[in-house]
Protein backbone atom coordinates (compact mmCIF):
# COMPACT_ATOMS: atom_id res chain seq x y z
CA UNK A 1 0.00 0.00 0.00
CA UNK A 2 1.44 3.36 -1.07
CA UNK A 3 0.25 6.94 -1.01
CA UNK A 4 1.85 10.37 -1.24
CA UNK A 5 -0.47 12.21 1.15
CA UNK A 6 0.51 15.83 0.70
CA UNK A 7 3.18 18.31 -0.34
CA UNK A 8 3.69 21.44 1.77
CA UNK A 9 5.55 24.37 0.21
CA UNK A 10 7.15 27.00 2.48
CA UNK A 11 7.84 30.49 1.17
CA UNK A 12 10.79 32.66 2.12
CA UNK A 13 8.32 34.84 4.07
CA UNK A 14 7.27 31.79 6.17
CA UNK A 15 3.93 31.42 4.32
CA UNK A 16 2.70 27.90 3.49
CA UNK A 17 0.71 26.16 0.78
CA UNK A 18 -0.42 22.51 0.82
CA UNK A 19 -1.20 20.20 -2.07
CA UNK A 20 -3.23 17.21 -0.93
CA UNK A 21 -3.28 13.92 -2.82
CA UNK A 22 -5.42 10.80 -2.87
CA UNK A 23 -4.94 7.15 -3.75
CA UNK A 24 -5.19 6.49 -7.48
CA UNK A 25 -5.21 9.34 -10.00
CA UNK A 26 -4.28 12.92 -9.07
CA UNK A 27 -4.87 15.38 -11.89
CA UNK A 28 -3.52 18.94 -12.15
CA UNK A 29 -4.65 21.25 -14.90
CA UNK A 30 -2.72 24.33 -15.88
CA UNK A 31 -2.23 26.62 -18.83
CA UNK A 32 1.14 27.25 -20.47
CA UNK A 33 3.81 28.62 -18.10
CA UNK A 34 1.80 27.62 -15.05
CA UNK A 35 4.49 25.21 -13.81
CA UNK A 36 3.12 21.83 -14.88
CA UNK A 37 6.55 20.57 -15.90
CA UNK A 38 8.09 22.12 -12.79
CA UNK A 39 5.61 20.25 -10.61
CA UNK A 40 6.45 17.07 -12.55
CA UNK A 41 10.18 17.58 -11.86
CA UNK A 42 9.59 18.70 -8.28
CA UNK A 43 8.20 15.27 -7.34
CA UNK A 44 11.47 13.76 -8.58
CA UNK A 45 13.36 16.45 -6.64
CA UNK A 46 11.59 15.47 -3.42
CA UNK A 47 12.59 11.85 -4.01
CA UNK A 48 16.27 12.73 -4.26
CA UNK A 49 17.15 14.15 -7.68
CA UNK A 50 20.28 16.30 -7.72
CA UNK A 51 18.57 19.32 -9.31
CA UNK A 52 19.63 22.64 -7.72
CA UNK A 53 16.43 24.67 -7.43
CA UNK A 54 18.38 27.78 -6.42
CA UNK A 55 19.37 28.21 -10.07
CA UNK A 56 15.76 28.23 -11.32
CA UNK A 57 13.76 31.46 -11.56
CA UNK A 58 10.66 29.59 -10.46
CA UNK A 59 12.04 29.23 -6.94
CA UNK A 60 14.57 32.05 -6.59
CA UNK A 61 13.67 34.34 -3.65
CA UNK A 62 10.27 32.66 -3.26
CA UNK A 63 10.55 29.02 -2.06
CA UNK A 64 12.45 28.20 1.12
CA UNK A 65 11.73 24.47 1.51
CA UNK A 66 9.16 21.74 0.89
CA UNK A 67 7.89 18.80 2.94
CA UNK A 68 6.28 15.70 1.50
CA UNK A 69 4.31 13.19 3.57
CA UNK A 70 3.94 9.66 2.19
CA UNK A 71 3.03 6.26 3.55
CA UNK A 72 4.27 2.84 2.57
CA UNK A 73 2.95 -0.41 4.04
CA UNK A 74 1.22 1.39 6.91
CA UNK A 75 4.25 3.50 7.91
CA UNK A 76 4.11 7.26 7.35
CA UNK A 77 7.25 9.23 6.52
CA UNK A 78 8.05 12.92 6.32
CA UNK A 79 10.76 14.12 3.94
CA UNK A 80 11.95 17.73 3.62
CA UNK A 81 14.23 19.40 1.12
CA UNK A 82 15.47 22.98 1.38
CA UNK A 83 17.09 25.45 -0.97
CA UNK A 84 20.45 24.12 0.21
CA UNK A 85 21.02 20.69 -1.43
CA UNK A 86 22.77 19.42 1.70
CA UNK A 87 20.15 20.51 4.24
CA UNK A 88 17.50 17.80 4.12
CA UNK A 89 15.34 15.98 6.67
CA UNK A 90 13.80 12.51 6.82
CA UNK A 91 11.93 10.98 9.75
CA UNK A 92 8.77 9.15 10.73
CA UNK A 93 5.74 11.44 10.69
CA UNK A 94 5.11 10.98 14.42
CA UNK A 95 8.70 11.86 15.33
CA UNK A 96 10.22 15.25 15.92
CA UNK A 97 12.36 16.65 13.13
CA UNK A 98 15.96 15.49 13.56
CA UNK A 99 19.17 17.22 12.50
CA UNK A 100 19.63 17.99 8.82
CA UNK A 101 21.37 15.47 6.59
CA UNK A 102 23.26 15.86 3.32
CA UNK A 103 21.86 14.65 -0.01
CA UNK A 104 23.87 11.43 0.02
CA UNK A 105 22.51 10.37 3.42
CA UNK A 106 19.02 11.52 2.40
CA UNK A 107 19.08 9.19 -0.62
CA UNK A 108 20.57 6.36 1.44
CA UNK A 109 17.66 6.57 3.89
CA UNK A 110 15.09 6.68 1.08
CA UNK A 111 16.81 3.67 -0.45
CA UNK A 112 16.43 1.74 2.80
CA UNK A 113 12.69 2.55 2.71
CA UNK A 114 12.00 1.45 -0.87
CA UNK A 115 14.59 -1.34 -1.04
CA UNK A 116 12.96 -3.44 1.65
CA UNK A 117 14.85 -6.59 0.68
CA UNK A 118 18.50 -5.60 1.14
CA UNK A 119 19.66 -9.10 0.19
CA UNK A 120 17.86 -8.83 -3.14
CA UNK A 121 19.41 -5.41 -3.77
CA UNK A 122 22.81 -6.96 -3.09
CA UNK A 123 21.99 -9.71 -5.58
CA UNK A 124 21.00 -7.12 -8.17
CA UNK A 125 24.30 -5.34 -7.65
CA UNK A 126 26.25 -8.60 -7.95
CA UNK A 127 24.31 -9.59 -11.07
CA UNK A 128 24.59 -6.24 -12.86
CA UNK A 129 27.99 -5.26 -11.47
CA UNK A 130 26.45 -1.82 -10.93
CA UNK A 131 25.71 0.15 -7.77
CA UNK A 132 21.93 0.34 -8.22
CA UNK A 133 19.45 2.05 -5.88
CA UNK A 134 15.84 3.18 -5.93
CA UNK A 135 17.07 6.26 -7.86
CA UNK A 136 18.01 4.06 -10.81
CA UNK A 137 14.52 2.56 -10.81
CA UNK A 138 12.92 6.03 -11.10
CA UNK A 139 13.41 5.55 -14.86
CA UNK A 140 10.16 3.57 -14.64
CA UNK A 141 8.33 6.39 -12.78
CA UNK A 142 8.54 9.44 -15.05
CA UNK A 143 6.98 9.89 -18.48
CA UNK A 144 7.77 13.43 -19.57
CA UNK A 145 6.99 15.52 -22.61
CA UNK A 146 10.55 15.51 -23.92
CA UNK A 147 10.51 11.99 -25.42
CA UNK A 148 6.80 11.49 -25.87
CA UNK A 149 5.95 8.99 -28.61
CA UNK A 150 9.24 7.07 -28.33
CA UNK A 151 8.65 3.35 -28.71
CA UNK A 152 12.34 2.51 -29.15
CA UNK A 153 14.32 2.90 -25.94
CA UNK A 154 11.02 4.23 -24.67
CA UNK A 155 11.81 5.24 -21.05
CA UNK A 156 12.04 9.02 -20.92
CA UNK A 157 14.92 9.19 -18.42
CA UNK A 158 17.08 6.95 -20.60
CA UNK A 159 17.97 9.97 -22.71
CA UNK A 160 20.28 10.68 -19.75
CA UNK A 161 23.43 8.54 -19.99
CA UNK A 162 23.52 7.83 -16.25
CA UNK A 163 20.24 5.94 -16.68
CA UNK A 164 20.73 4.54 -20.18
CA UNK A 165 23.96 2.74 -19.21
CA UNK A 166 22.16 0.98 -16.35
CA UNK A 167 19.01 0.01 -18.21
CA UNK A 168 20.47 -2.99 -20.04
CA UNK A 169 21.84 -4.77 -16.92
CA UNK A 170 18.56 -4.09 -15.07
CA UNK A 171 16.53 -5.60 -17.93
CA UNK A 172 18.88 -8.60 -17.97
CA UNK A 173 18.13 -9.09 -14.28
CA UNK A 174 14.37 -8.58 -14.57
CA UNK A 175 13.99 -11.05 -17.44
CA UNK A 176 16.51 -13.66 -16.33
CA UNK A 177 15.31 -17.18 -15.53
CA UNK A 178 18.58 -18.52 -14.09
CA UNK A 179 18.97 -16.32 -11.02
CA UNK A 180 19.55 -19.16 -8.52
CA UNK A 181 22.29 -20.73 -10.65
CA UNK A 182 23.81 -17.28 -11.21
CA UNK A 183 23.92 -16.63 -7.45
CA UNK A 184 25.66 -20.00 -6.95
CA UNK A 185 28.25 -19.21 -9.61
CA UNK A 186 28.81 -15.69 -8.28
CA UNK A 187 29.48 -17.09 -4.79
CA UNK A 188 31.83 -19.68 -6.26
CA UNK A 189 33.59 -16.97 -8.27
CA UNK A 190 34.00 -14.84 -5.16
CA UNK A 191 35.64 -17.75 -3.28
CA UNK A 192 37.84 -18.60 -6.27
CA UNK A 193 39.07 -15.02 -6.59
CA UNK A 194 39.92 -14.93 -2.88
CA UNK A 195 41.77 -18.27 -3.21
CA UNK A 196 43.71 -17.03 -6.24
CA UNK A 197 44.66 -13.85 -4.40
CA UNK A 198 46.02 -15.93 -1.51
CA UNK A 199 47.81 -18.34 -3.85
CA UNK A 200 49.37 -15.46 -5.77
CA UNK A 201 50.88 -14.19 -2.51
CA UNK A 202 52.28 -17.68 -1.82
CA UNK A 203 53.51 -17.95 -5.40
CA UNK A 204 55.24 -14.57 -5.21
CA UNK A 205 56.96 -15.65 -1.98
CA UNK A 206 57.98 -18.96 -3.58
CA UNK A 207 59.45 -17.25 -6.67
CA UNK A 208 61.26 -14.65 -4.57
CA UNK A 209 62.93 -17.23 -2.30
CA UNK A 210 63.91 -19.47 -5.23
CA UNK A 211 65.39 -16.47 -7.04
CA UNK A 212 67.33 -15.34 -3.96
CA UNK A 213 68.69 -18.83 -3.25
CA UNK A 214 69.74 -19.36 -6.89
CA UNK A 215 71.36 -15.94 -7.27
CA UNK A 216 73.43 -16.60 -4.14
CA UNK A 217 74.29 -20.16 -5.24
CA UNK A 218 75.76 -18.62 -8.40
CA UNK A 219 78.04 -16.46 -6.26
CA UNK A 220 79.37 -19.67 -4.69
CA UNK A 221 80.07 -21.21 -8.09
CA UNK A 222 77.52 -23.95 -7.50
CA UNK A 223 75.96 -25.75 -10.43
CA UNK A 224 72.88 -26.65 -8.37
CA UNK A 225 69.56 -24.99 -9.08
CA UNK A 226 67.02 -24.58 -6.31
CA UNK A 227 63.51 -25.55 -7.42
CA UNK A 228 61.79 -25.33 -4.05
CA UNK A 229 61.70 -29.12 -3.73
CA UNK A 230 65.40 -29.96 -3.56
CA UNK A 231 66.53 -28.18 -0.40
CA UNK A 232 68.32 -31.36 0.83
CA UNK A 233 70.54 -31.43 -2.28
CA UNK A 234 71.29 -27.70 -1.98
CA UNK A 235 72.19 -28.05 1.73
CA UNK A 236 74.60 -30.90 0.93
CA UNK A 237 76.40 -28.79 -1.66
CA UNK A 238 76.37 -25.84 0.72
CA UNK A 239 78.09 -27.99 3.36
CA UNK A 240 80.72 -29.04 0.80
CA UNK A 241 81.44 -25.39 0.06
CA UNK A 242 81.66 -24.55 3.77
CA UNK A 243 84.11 -27.47 4.25
CA UNK A 244 86.24 -26.03 1.42
CA UNK A 245 85.57 -29.08 -0.78
CA UNK A 246 85.78 -28.72 -4.54
CA UNK A 247 82.37 -28.54 -6.11
CA UNK A 248 82.18 -31.07 -8.92
CA UNK A 249 80.25 -29.63 -11.84
CA UNK A 250 78.14 -31.76 -14.11
CA UNK A 251 79.99 -33.23 -17.09
CA UNK A 252 77.34 -32.15 -19.51
CA UNK A 253 77.62 -28.47 -18.57
CA UNK A 254 78.04 -26.33 -21.67
CA UNK A 255 80.05 -23.15 -21.86
CA UNK A 256 78.48 -19.75 -22.58
CA UNK A 257 79.53 -19.75 -26.26
CA UNK A 258 77.69 -23.03 -26.90
CA UNK A 259 74.63 -21.87 -25.00
CA UNK A 260 74.49 -18.58 -26.90
CA UNK A 261 74.75 -20.35 -30.26
CA UNK A 262 71.89 -22.67 -29.27
CA UNK A 263 69.87 -19.72 -27.99
CA UNK A 264 70.30 -17.71 -31.21
CA UNK A 265 69.39 -20.73 -33.35
CA UNK A 266 66.14 -21.25 -31.45
CA UNK A 267 65.29 -17.53 -31.69
CA UNK A 268 65.74 -17.68 -35.47
CA UNK A 269 63.54 -20.81 -35.71
CA UNK A 270 60.82 -19.08 -33.73
CA UNK A 271 60.92 -16.09 -36.11
CA UNK A 272 60.63 -18.38 -39.15
CA UNK A 273 57.65 -20.23 -37.67
CA UNK A 274 55.91 -17.00 -36.62
CA UNK A 275 56.35 -15.49 -40.10
CA UNK A 276 55.03 -18.70 -41.64
CA UNK A 277 51.95 -18.59 -39.41
CA UNK A 278 51.29 -14.94 -40.25
CA UNK A 279 51.52 -15.72 -43.98
CA UNK A 280 49.23 -18.75 -43.59
CA UNK A 281 46.62 -16.76 -41.69
CA UNK A 282 46.67 -14.03 -44.30
CA UNK A 283 46.30 -16.61 -47.09
CA UNK A 284 43.44 -18.32 -45.22
CA UNK A 285 41.63 -14.99 -44.88
CA UNK A 286 42.12 -14.28 -48.57
CA UNK A 287 40.65 -17.70 -49.37
CA UNK A 288 37.60 -17.00 -47.19
CA UNK A 289 37.09 -13.68 -48.93
CA UNK A 290 37.27 -15.43 -52.32
CA UNK A 291 34.66 -17.97 -51.25
CA UNK A 292 32.33 -15.22 -50.10
CA UNK A 293 32.85 -13.35 -53.35
CA UNK A 294 32.11 -16.50 -55.36
CA UNK A 295 28.88 -17.10 -53.41
CA UNK A 296 27.71 -13.57 -54.16
CA UNK A 297 28.66 -13.88 -57.83
CA UNK A 298 26.81 -17.19 -58.10
CA UNK A 299 23.73 -15.47 -56.72
CA UNK A 300 24.17 -12.76 -59.34
CA UNK A 301 24.61 -15.40 -62.06
CA UNK A 302 21.33 -17.08 -61.11
CA UNK A 303 19.55 -13.85 -61.98
CA UNK A 304 21.52 -13.13 -65.16
CA UNK A 305 23.59 -15.77 -67.00
CA UNK A 306 25.26 -13.06 -69.11
CA UNK A 307 27.84 -12.63 -66.32
CA UNK A 308 29.07 -16.24 -66.55
CA UNK A 309 32.28 -15.17 -68.29
CA UNK A 310 33.21 -13.18 -65.17
CA UNK A 311 32.47 -15.95 -62.67
CA UNK A 312 34.17 -18.88 -64.45
CA UNK A 313 37.80 -17.72 -63.89
CA UNK A 314 37.06 -17.20 -60.20
CA UNK A 315 35.65 -20.72 -59.91
CA UNK A 316 38.98 -22.06 -61.19
CA UNK A 317 40.86 -20.06 -58.58
CA UNK A 318 38.61 -21.28 -55.78
CA UNK A 319 39.02 -24.92 -56.88
CA UNK A 320 42.71 -24.65 -56.02
CA UNK A 321 42.14 -23.52 -52.46
CA UNK A 322 42.49 -27.03 -51.02
CA UNK A 323 46.13 -27.15 -52.14
CA UNK A 324 47.04 -24.11 -50.00
CA UNK A 325 48.34 -24.19 -46.45
CA UNK A 326 45.49 -25.15 -44.18
CA UNK A 327 44.61 -23.75 -40.79
CA UNK A 328 45.44 -27.11 -39.13
CA UNK A 329 49.01 -26.97 -40.45
CA UNK A 330 49.84 -23.68 -38.83
CA UNK A 331 48.10 -24.86 -35.65
CA UNK A 332 50.80 -27.56 -35.55
CA UNK A 333 53.38 -24.80 -35.96
CA UNK A 334 51.80 -23.05 -32.97
CA UNK A 335 52.54 -26.09 -30.79
CA UNK A 336 56.09 -26.21 -32.15
CA UNK A 337 56.62 -22.59 -31.22
CA UNK A 338 55.45 -23.24 -27.66
CA UNK A 339 58.09 -25.96 -27.27
CA UNK A 340 60.79 -23.78 -28.83
CA UNK A 341 59.93 -20.91 -26.50
CA UNK A 342 60.23 -23.23 -23.51
CA UNK A 343 63.69 -24.29 -24.69
CA UNK A 344 64.63 -20.65 -25.30
CA UNK A 345 63.66 -19.72 -21.72
CA UNK A 346 65.64 -22.65 -20.29
CA UNK A 347 68.72 -21.65 -22.29
CA UNK A 348 68.34 -18.06 -21.15
CA UNK A 349 68.37 -19.29 -17.55
CA UNK A 350 71.47 -21.44 -18.20
CA UNK A 351 73.28 -18.46 -19.75
CA UNK A 352 72.45 -16.34 -16.73
CA UNK A 353 73.68 -19.08 -14.39
CA UNK A 354 76.95 -19.49 -16.31
CA UNK A 355 77.66 -15.76 -16.26
CA UNK A 356 78.38 -16.03 -12.53
CA UNK A 357 81.25 -18.47 -13.21
CA UNK A 358 83.30 -15.62 -14.68
CA UNK A 359 82.58 -13.12 -11.91
CA UNK A 360 84.97 -12.85 -8.93
CA UNK A 361 83.38 -12.69 -5.48
CA UNK A 362 85.19 -11.96 -2.20
CA UNK A 363 85.12 -14.29 0.77
CA UNK A 364 82.85 -11.81 2.51
CA UNK A 365 80.39 -11.95 -0.45
CA UNK A 366 80.41 -15.74 -0.32
CA UNK A 367 79.92 -15.81 3.46
CA UNK A 368 76.90 -13.52 3.09
CA UNK A 369 75.59 -15.71 0.29
CA UNK A 370 75.84 -18.84 2.50
CA UNK A 371 74.07 -17.11 5.38
CA UNK A 372 71.29 -15.87 3.12
CA UNK A 373 70.82 -19.29 1.49
CA UNK A 374 70.55 -20.99 4.89
CA UNK A 375 68.01 -18.41 6.06
CA UNK A 376 65.87 -18.75 2.91
CA UNK A 377 66.03 -22.57 3.02
CA UNK A 378 64.52 -22.45 6.50
CA UNK A 379 61.34 -20.92 5.06
CA UNK A 380 58.45 -23.31 4.45
CA UNK A 381 57.43 -22.78 0.84
CA UNK A 382 55.71 -24.73 -1.88
CA UNK A 383 54.90 -24.12 -5.52
CA UNK A 384 51.30 -22.98 -6.17
CA UNK A 385 51.59 -23.00 -9.96
CA UNK A 386 49.39 -26.04 -10.53
CA UNK A 387 46.71 -24.86 -8.09
CA UNK A 388 46.77 -21.38 -9.59
CA UNK A 389 46.48 -22.77 -13.09
CA UNK A 390 43.47 -24.93 -12.14
CA UNK A 391 41.69 -22.19 -10.24
CA UNK A 392 42.25 -19.64 -13.02
CA UNK A 393 40.92 -22.18 -15.48
CA UNK A 394 37.82 -22.62 -13.31
CA UNK A 395 37.40 -18.83 -12.99
CA UNK A 396 37.42 -18.58 -16.77
CA UNK A 397 34.80 -21.34 -17.01
CA UNK A 398 32.58 -19.73 -14.34
CA UNK A 399 32.77 -16.31 -15.98
CA UNK A 400 31.95 -17.81 -19.35
CA UNK A 401 28.92 -19.65 -17.92
CA UNK A 402 27.83 -16.52 -16.03
CA UNK A 403 27.96 -14.46 -19.20
CA UNK A 404 25.76 -16.97 -21.02
CA UNK A 405 23.27 -17.24 -18.14
CA UNK A 406 23.09 -13.50 -17.55
CA UNK A 407 22.17 -12.92 -21.17
CA UNK A 408 19.58 -15.70 -21.40
CA UNK A 409 16.04 -14.34 -21.34
CA UNK A 410 12.84 -15.66 -19.81
CA UNK A 411 10.83 -15.59 -23.02
CA UNK A 412 7.66 -16.64 -21.19
CA UNK A 413 7.88 -13.55 -19.01
CA UNK A 414 8.55 -11.31 -22.00
CA UNK A 415 5.58 -12.87 -23.80
CA UNK A 416 3.31 -12.23 -20.79
CA UNK A 417 4.45 -8.59 -20.60
CA UNK A 418 3.85 -8.14 -24.33
CA UNK A 419 0.39 -9.62 -23.97
CA UNK A 420 -0.51 -7.34 -21.04
CA UNK A 421 0.75 -4.21 -22.86
CA UNK A 422 -1.38 -5.25 -25.86
CA UNK A 423 -4.43 -5.73 -23.63
CA UNK A 424 -3.97 -2.26 -22.13
CA UNK A 425 -3.79 -0.76 -25.62
CA UNK A 426 -6.82 -2.73 -26.84
CA UNK A 427 -8.87 -1.56 -23.84
CA UNK A 428 -9.28 1.80 -25.62
CA UNK A 429 -10.64 0.29 -28.85
CA UNK A 430 -14.28 1.20 -28.15
CA UNK A 431 -13.48 4.87 -27.68
CA UNK A 432 -10.52 5.45 -30.04
CA UNK A 433 -10.74 5.03 -33.80
CA UNK A 434 -6.96 4.67 -34.19
CA UNK A 435 -6.82 1.83 -31.67
CA UNK A 436 -9.85 0.21 -33.27
CA UNK A 437 -8.16 0.37 -36.70
CA UNK A 438 -5.05 -1.29 -35.29
CA UNK A 439 -6.72 -4.21 -33.56
CA UNK A 440 -8.63 -5.03 -36.73
CA UNK A 441 -5.31 -5.99 -38.29
CA UNK A 442 -4.87 -9.76 -38.27
CA UNK A 443 -2.76 -10.94 -35.34
CA UNK A 444 -2.16 -7.41 -34.00
CA UNK A 445 0.14 -7.42 -30.99
CA UNK A 446 2.58 -5.06 -29.28
CA UNK A 447 5.73 -7.13 -28.92
CA UNK A 448 8.22 -6.07 -26.26
CA UNK A 449 11.83 -6.50 -27.44
CA UNK A 450 14.37 -6.40 -24.63
CA UNK A 451 17.26 -5.62 -26.92
CA UNK A 452 16.83 -1.92 -27.57
CA UNK A 453 13.92 -1.70 -25.09
CA UNK A 454 11.44 -1.54 -27.96
CA UNK A 455 7.64 -1.69 -28.14
CA UNK A 456 7.09 -3.11 -31.62
CA UNK A 457 3.56 -3.38 -33.08
CA UNK A 458 3.24 -6.55 -35.14
CA UNK A 459 0.63 -8.16 -37.40
CA UNK A 460 0.28 -11.31 -39.50
CA UNK A 461 0.81 -10.79 -43.25
CA UNK A 462 0.43 -12.98 -46.30
CA UNK A 463 3.73 -13.48 -48.13
CA UNK A 464 5.00 -15.72 -50.93
CA UNK A 465 7.60 -18.40 -50.16
CA UNK A 466 10.36 -19.60 -52.52
CA UNK A 467 7.82 -21.78 -54.35
CA UNK A 468 5.50 -18.83 -54.94
CA UNK A 469 3.02 -20.29 -52.46
CA UNK A 470 1.21 -17.97 -50.10
CA UNK A 471 1.93 -18.31 -46.39
CA UNK A 472 1.31 -16.29 -43.24
CA UNK A 473 4.09 -14.85 -41.15
CA UNK A 474 4.44 -12.31 -38.35
CA UNK A 475 5.79 -8.95 -39.50
CA UNK A 476 6.45 -5.49 -38.07
CA UNK A 477 3.50 -3.12 -38.31
CA UNK A 478 4.70 0.43 -38.95
CA UNK A 479 2.44 3.23 -37.81
CA UNK A 480 3.48 6.85 -38.07
CA UNK A 481 0.87 8.38 -35.81
CA UNK A 482 2.40 10.25 -32.86
CA UNK A 483 -0.78 9.64 -30.85
CA UNK A 484 -0.53 5.88 -31.43
CA UNK A 485 3.12 5.83 -30.38
CA UNK A 486 2.41 7.87 -27.25
CA UNK A 487 -0.44 5.59 -26.22
CA UNK A 488 1.74 2.51 -26.81
CA UNK A 489 4.49 4.16 -24.75
CA UNK A 490 2.05 4.79 -21.89
CA UNK A 491 0.96 1.15 -22.05
CA UNK A 492 4.64 0.13 -21.91
CA UNK A 493 5.22 2.20 -18.76
CA UNK A 494 2.10 0.81 -17.08
CA UNK A 495 2.95 -2.75 -18.15
CA UNK A 496 6.42 -2.55 -16.64
CA UNK A 497 5.30 -0.87 -13.41
CA UNK A 498 2.49 -3.34 -12.77
CA UNK A 499 4.76 -6.32 -13.55
CA UNK A 500 7.48 -5.05 -11.18
CA UNK A 501 5.02 -4.11 -8.42
CA UNK A 502 3.38 -7.54 -8.54
CA UNK A 503 6.77 -9.20 -8.09
CA UNK A 504 7.25 -6.95 -5.03
CA UNK A 505 11.02 -7.23 -4.82
CA UNK A 506 12.48 -4.21 -6.58
CA UNK A 507 13.48 -0.85 -4.99
CA UNK A 508 10.63 0.89 -6.83
CA UNK A 509 8.42 3.83 -5.89
CA UNK A 510 4.82 2.70 -6.70
CA UNK A 511 3.86 5.70 -8.81
CA UNK A 512 3.79 7.09 -12.34
CA UNK A 513 4.22 10.82 -13.02
CA UNK A 514 3.04 12.01 -16.47
CA UNK A 515 3.57 15.42 -18.03
CA UNK A 516 1.28 16.84 -20.77
CA UNK A 517 0.47 13.52 -22.45
CA UNK A 518 -2.56 14.90 -24.36
CA UNK A 519 -0.42 17.00 -26.71
CA UNK A 520 -0.29 14.58 -29.72
CA UNK A 521 -3.94 13.48 -29.42
CA UNK A 522 -6.92 14.97 -31.22
CA UNK A 523 -10.20 15.45 -29.35
CA UNK A 524 -11.73 12.15 -30.51
CA UNK A 525 -8.78 9.94 -29.54
CA UNK A 526 -7.61 11.65 -26.33
CA UNK A 527 -10.17 9.65 -24.33
CA UNK A 528 -8.05 6.55 -24.95
CA UNK A 529 -5.71 7.79 -22.20
CA UNK A 530 -8.45 7.51 -19.60
CA UNK A 531 -9.45 4.03 -20.76
CA UNK A 532 -5.89 2.72 -20.54
CA UNK A 533 -5.37 4.16 -17.05
CA UNK A 534 -8.70 2.74 -15.84
CA UNK A 535 -7.70 -0.69 -17.13
CA UNK A 536 -4.35 -0.44 -15.33
CA UNK A 537 -5.99 0.54 -12.01
CA UNK A 538 -8.43 -2.35 -12.34
CA UNK A 539 -5.44 -4.70 -12.55
CA UNK A 540 -3.21 -3.34 -9.77
CA UNK A 541 -5.63 -1.49 -7.46
CA UNK A 542 -5.55 2.21 -6.59
CA UNK A 543 -4.28 1.55 -3.07
CA UNK A 544 -1.06 0.06 -4.52
CA UNK A 545 -0.29 2.52 -7.28
CA UNK A 546 -0.53 6.32 -7.53
CA UNK A 547 -0.58 8.39 -10.72
CA UNK A 548 0.10 12.13 -11.06
CA UNK A 549 -0.89 13.84 -14.30
CA UNK A 550 -0.16 17.41 -15.38
CA UNK A 551 -1.97 18.70 -18.46
CA UNK A 552 -3.67 21.72 -20.01
CA UNK A 553 -6.86 19.83 -20.94
CA UNK A 554 -9.78 19.20 -18.61
CA UNK A 555 -9.80 15.68 -17.25
CA UNK A 556 -13.19 15.04 -18.91
CA UNK A 557 -11.55 15.56 -22.31
CA UNK A 558 -9.24 12.62 -21.54
CA UNK A 559 -12.07 10.52 -20.14
CA UNK A 560 -10.35 10.51 -16.75
CA UNK A 561 -12.02 10.01 -13.39
CA UNK A 562 -9.45 11.51 -11.00
CA UNK A 563 -9.54 10.77 -7.30
CA UNK A 564 -8.25 14.29 -6.76
CA UNK A 565 -7.97 17.23 -9.17
CA UNK A 566 -6.86 20.84 -8.88
CA UNK A 567 -6.25 23.81 -11.15
CA UNK A 568 -2.73 25.17 -10.80
CA UNK A 569 -3.82 28.69 -11.67
CA UNK A 570 -6.29 30.40 -9.33
CA UNK A 571 -7.04 33.93 -8.21
CA UNK A 572 -4.50 33.57 -5.44
CA UNK A 573 -1.62 31.99 -7.38
CA UNK A 574 -0.18 31.97 -10.88
CA UNK A 575 0.91 28.36 -10.97
CA UNK A 576 2.56 25.48 -9.14
CA UNK A 577 4.71 27.68 -6.88
CA UNK A 578 2.16 29.81 -4.99
CA UNK A 579 4.84 32.25 -3.86
CA UNK A 580 6.07 33.06 -7.37
CA UNK A 581 4.74 35.95 -9.40
CA UNK A 582 6.06 37.06 -12.76
CA UNK A 583 7.28 40.63 -13.05
CA UNK A 584 4.11 41.57 -14.98
CA UNK A 585 1.89 40.17 -12.25
CA UNK A 586 3.87 41.97 -9.57
CA UNK A 587 3.36 45.27 -11.41
CA UNK A 588 -0.39 44.60 -11.56
CA UNK A 589 -0.49 43.96 -7.82
CA UNK A 590 1.38 47.19 -7.05
CA UNK A 591 -0.95 49.18 -9.27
Amino acid sequence: MFKICKLILFGTDESQYTYKFEHGLNYFKGKNSSGKTEFYRFIDFMFGSSEDIRKKPWYADSLEKATMMFQLDGIQYSITRTRNPNHNYLHYSDEKKSDSIDLREYKDKLNSIFARDIELLRNIRNFTDEDLTYRTFTMFNFLGEKRQGAIQDFFDKCSDIKYSTKLSPILNFIFNKNLERIYELQNELKILLEDVKSLEVESAKFDFICHQVNSNLQKLGSNSWYTGNNSKEVRQQLNQIKDMQVVVRKKNDKNIAELEVMYNNIVEQIKVYENSIADSKQLEQSNKNRRLLLEKLNTLLEKNEDFDYLVSPLKQIISGLDTTISFNKYMISDNTIKELKKQRDLLKTDIRRNNSRFTLYTLEDKAKAIALIEEYLSEDIKSSDYELKEKRKRIKEVRSELKILQNSDDYKKIKELSQFITELYESASEISSVVNDDIKQEGFQIQYLKKGNILQPMIIKNVLDENELEKKERANYYIGSMARHTLIQLCGYLGFLIMLLKEDKYPLIPMLVIDHISKPFDHNNSKAIGKVLTSAFNTIGKENFQVFMFDDETYETLDLKPDYSENLVTESKTGFNPFYFSSEKQVDIKE
